[in-house]
């Protein structure tokens, strides 16, 4: 029962974080300190063995991810938005972490673009860090 309520907590600061990080400059390439704007979808996982949750949005078809570190109360955004390197015109995003892993495993980052093509990325995840690097492959063509 307390899992159930840190996962709903966790997902009611996701939409306090989106709109704190979804405003402000243009962004740059991967440096951990973006700011993306125009955003037009989210999604969020959590690992509650390594207290971790992962953020990603689609802003302006590029997908960013940003670390919250959950040791603290409220969670800690770690190094900022950066840059997934997905494919582009991204207009859907999903992500999938093992909610029980010590060791943090992967995370998965699952995106529909433009053109209907679906892709999976496998993202590092290390105690502590941001997310990445991010390694997209692309899946079979959905069905129509």
């Amino acid at each position: 029962m307390v899992s159930k309520r840190k996962i709903a907590a966790a997902l009611g600061a996701t939409a306090i974080i989106t709109l704190i990080g979804a405003g402000g400059a243009q962004a740059q390439d991967h440096t951990g300190g973006e700011r993306p704007k125009g955003c037009t979808d989210s999604g969020s996982a959590g690992n509650e063995a390594a207290r971790a949750k992962y953020v990603a949005l689609v802003c302006n078809g590029k997908v960013y991810t940003l670390t919250v570190d959950e040791r603290t109360t409220p969670g800690t955004p770690v190094g900022g938005w950066v840059n997934a390197r997905a494919p582009r015109h991204v207009t859907d995003v999903s992500v999938a972490s093992n909610t029980q892993d010590v060791a943090g495993g992967p995370v998965f980052i699952t995106v529909l673009t433009k053109n209907g093509r679906a892709w999976e990325g496998s993202c590092a995840a290390t105690a502590g860090q941001p997310l990445g690097p991010c390694t997209f492959t692309q899946l079979p063509r959905p069905p129509h």
